[in-house]
């Protein structure tokens, strides 16, 4: 592996973040808080089952692990014609 290639990989590391978002429970799904986020990939089953197991604790439901690349823009268009 390169030197360039090395840069490359770690520039796109940087430009991801994982979230787990988790509702109280009895809040409408709109209501989402962010419980954990992260830079970078992460196991997303060993993420949620301790997510589900502090949720569980802290009277939260409905989780969800969304990862984001910030090296693309948002389209708004698809997230409004859901």
């Amino acid at each position: 592996m390169g030197l360039v290639h090395f840069i490359q990989t770690f520039k796109l590391y940087f430009m991801i973040e994982t979230l787990l978002y988790g509702c109280k429970i009895g809040d409408p799904d709109y209501m989402e808080d962010i419980l954990y986020q992260c830079k970078g990939y992460t196991n997303k089953e060993e993420l949620m089952k301790k997510g589900e197991e502090w949720a569980k604790i802290n009277g939260y439901d409905r989780l969800r692990i969304h990862t984001v690349n910030l090296s693309q823009p948002p389209n708004f268009i698809k997230t409004i014609n859901r």
